[in-house]
């Protein structure tokens, strides 16, 4: 066998297939019992997640029911290929994650996308950085699909190391959804481009630490033509409307191997595959190379026999390229043919049922305890907080990257990016809203995994409130170094914990999902990075609540409120201010997260509230900055509601990052306050909206000086 399979695994190959695998053989193995195909780490860990209530969340993507309809959604990385080549990387990422959501019949509408590079102060960081977002631009847009919303985060752990998690969401009606499974007795067909040697062991290469030269690891990144994707999108919607086709996949990771194998496996059947019908894009391929290939754009198709020449009809019309490639037929073996030779026959239950590992019982490591027991009393004058806080890449706009992306295409997006938190489409199918988020806080993942994957979530969730929309259920992206450290392992089992505690209190589930591990190089390894994508739905007659602020909007925090005994361990003040890292997470108030959201909504129904954004990255003051410079207004108000605090305590007060608040705007001071007393909501007023001026406290800024750092850093770094 191939010797980047683990000697464990090759013994117990061999062991369940009572022989050892040919040179084929070998290589389909070291494929599908690959991390990355396998999830030989995570499987076990997974299954802990709570799906109650999600829709299909063992197809290819699955989703949350809203009326006749299944909105689909999913988030997937492309990691290791946006480390290598990173426009080819983030465009065929994309180009995935769109094939999951159609390969359900459901029609993508929507992308958006969760990216960490470095600081962008090195050539190399802002090749990666252009690169990634010229491909997302590039490939989504081109096959008019918008890209609506996501987040951008900037640390020095992912130096040569970023992480690039793209989600898709798509529409169908539930009678038209296709499965992906196989029935016996089926024909096979393969459509889309030929297939080539580019991405050729794609999924072995994801499934290790990046090597020290990335050329030798460019064969293995997959080249995308968002161009013959839009054919295929519309062929594709085409031929799942056909009676006779039963199931579809597509070709992703381990290419035509592991759609095929899958389909067969999940269907109970045996699977005939000949390889000479299928159409290449060269000759002289290798039978394994034909397999493992992950060339783009290629969609399988299981149909009745009597559908085949409206298939092939189809794809003519789109000038799409097919091949009717193999048979089902009752049984459990994977059969390979070339010119009427068998190649290789395995059972199905060996190839697809990979040995996986348990990571319990773990222990949090003497790294991560030394961490948290790190003192968190850090201390510098307010005036310099504020300026090197409002200088950070985490606070300002992120429009230099939206910008370069379309999220008008396709006619259903409902507001512009910075706007609210999270990305609006129409849904006229089912008179409703349909939101979508995506969010990442990696510096609390790291100090306590449990709680930071928690806070996570939560954060996407009061996106979702702050913004009137309920939440329905969410995906996720989970990001880390290698499972074979303690304290990946650790990490990587609270995180999967408080993924599942968090979402049975909030009765949101997860509905599909995706796991990154390996992302380390050298000495270097990435902060547990679990990406949370999110859903909410709100009836068309209500309004979306905006967070932008206007002259003479009353200013207020509602929620938990801060004081000294407060945890703010993983703020990002004590990383930008002081490059530190430490103390304790402060830990979700789940019954008071209902409260504050059935209060969001009463005000939102009874027009009292104007506009709100929750407070989260850069604490009060960091999501003040962000709202002022947005709405282009000034601010007069008190943020430290503590008496003789020094500079220890307001900095925890101005940009301590804790749980359950929200900043809400209004212009019915008394009527507002009157809700708070009757209904005993805990709230403080901050202020008002003025003129050219940001005042609290005794300090004064310039709202102009704010405002030209918050628009135009990124892009007077980026393109200089």
């Amino acid at each position: 066998m191939s010797s980047s399979v683990d000697e464990n695994l090759k013994k117990e190959i061999e062991k369940r297939l009572k022989r050892a695998p040919n040179e084929l053989e070998s290589h389909l193995f070291e494929a599908l019992w690959s991390e990355h195909c396998g999830y030989l780490h995570s499987k076990k860990q997974l299954k802990k997640l709570n799906f109650k209530g999600s829709l299909l969340p063992d197809e290819n993507s699955g989703g949350v029911k809203i009326g006749n309809h299944g909105v689909f959604f999913k988030v997937e990385s492309h990691n290791h290929p946006c480390a290598i080549e990173p426009y080819q990387g983030a465009a065929t990422g994309i180009g995935g994650i769109i094939r999951d959501i159609l390969a359900l019949n459901a029609r993508p509408v929507a992308l958006l996308n969760s990216l960490k590079f470095a600081y962008p102060c090195t050539k190399e960081t802002k090749h990666i950085i252009n690169g990634v977002t010229k491909g997302i631009s590039d490939y989504g847009n081109s096959c008019g699909i918008a890209d609506i919303a996501g987040e951008v985060i900037f640390d020095e752990c992912y130096k040569d190391l970023p992480l690039v998690n793209v989600m898709a969401a798509g529409l169908a009606p539930l009678d038209k959804v296709k499965l992906s499974a196989f029935k016996e007795d089926l024909e096979v067909v393969l459509l889309g481009s030929a297939t080539g040697l580019d991405g050729v062991g794609g999924a072995a290469f994801a499934s290790k630490k990046l090597a020290k030269n990335k050329n030798e690891e460019k064969i293995h990144v997959q080249i995308g033509d968002p161009f013959i994707k839009k054919l295929l999108i519309e062929a594709t919607l085409e031929i799942l409307d056909i009676d006779g086709v039963v199931s579809c996949q597509d070709c992703g990771a381990a290419g035509l191997l592991s759609s095929t194998s899958e389909m067969a496996y999940k269907g109970k059947c045996s699977f005939e595959l000949e390889l000479d019908k299928v159409h290449l894009a060269q000759k002289n391929i290798e039978p394994w190379q034909i397999m493992l290939s992950e060339t783009q754009e290629r969609m399988v198709f299981a149909l009745k026999k009597e559908a085949l020449p409206e298939v092939f009809k189809i794809a003519q019309k789109y000038e799409l390229e097919v091949s009717h490639i193999g048979r089902t037929f009752k049984g459990g073996d994977y059969i390979i043919k070339k010119d009427s030779k068998i190649l290789s026959s395995t059972p199905l239950d060996v190839l697809c049922n990979p040995y996986c590992y348990d990571l319990e019982p773990v222990f949090e490591p003497d790294e991560i305890k030394h961490l948290k027991d790190k003192k968190c009393e850090l201390s510098m004058d307010i005036e310099s907080a504020v300026e090197k806080m409002t200088s950070s890449y985490n606070l300002v706009s992120r429009k230099w990257f939206y910008e370069q992306w379309d999220y008008l295409v396709g006619g259903r997006s409902c507001v512009a990016p910075e706007s609210t938190g999270v990305g609006v489409l129409k849904f006229e199918e089912e008179n409703c809203f349909v939101a979508f988020c995506m969010d990442t806080n990696p510096l609390m993942c790291a100090l306590d995994p449990y709680l930071g994957s928690q806070n996570t979530l939560l954060e996407s969730y009061r996106n979702l409130v702050s913004s009137g929309f309920e939440p329905l259920g969410f995906t996720n992206c989970l990001n880390f170094a290698s499972p074979k450290g303690d304290d990946t392992k650790y990490s990587f089992v609270k995180s999967i914990e408080g993924l599942r505690d968090c979402s049975l209190k909030l009765d949101t589930p997860v509905v599909s999902g995706n796991v990154s591990f390996y992302n380390e190089a050298k000495d270097k390894k990435i902060y547990p990075s679990v990406t949370v994508g999110m859903c909410g739905f709100l009836d068309i007659n209500k309004p979306v609540i905006k967070s932008n602020f206007a002259l003479q909007d009353e200013i207020y925090l509602i929620g938990k409120m801060i004081n000294k005994n407060s945890n703010i361990g993983g703020s990002l003040y004590q990383r930008e201010l002081f490059d530190f890292l430490g103390g304790s997470v402060d830990e979700p108030d789940f019954e008071l997260e209902d409260i504050i959201k059935k209060t969001i909504f009463s005000l939102r129904d009874k027009k009292i509230l104007k506009s709100a954004v929750d407070v989260s990255r850069g604490g009060v003051l960091g999501t003040l900055f962000r709202v002022l410079c947005a709405s282009n207004t000034g601010f007069a108000g008190k943020l430290i509601n503590e008496e003789n605090a020094d500079d220890k305590l307001k900095l925890k007060l101005l940009f301590g990052e804790i749980q359950t608040r929200y900043i809400i705007s209004s212009q019915n001071k008394k009527e507002l306050e009157s809700y708070f007393a009757e209904n005993n909501i805990p709230y403080l007023y901050l202020g008002k909206c003025i003129g050219d001026k940001i005042k609290f406290d005794g300090y004064e800024f310039e709202l102009a000086k704010f405002r030209e750092k918050y628009l135009n850093l990124l892009q007077n770094v980026l393109e200089d």
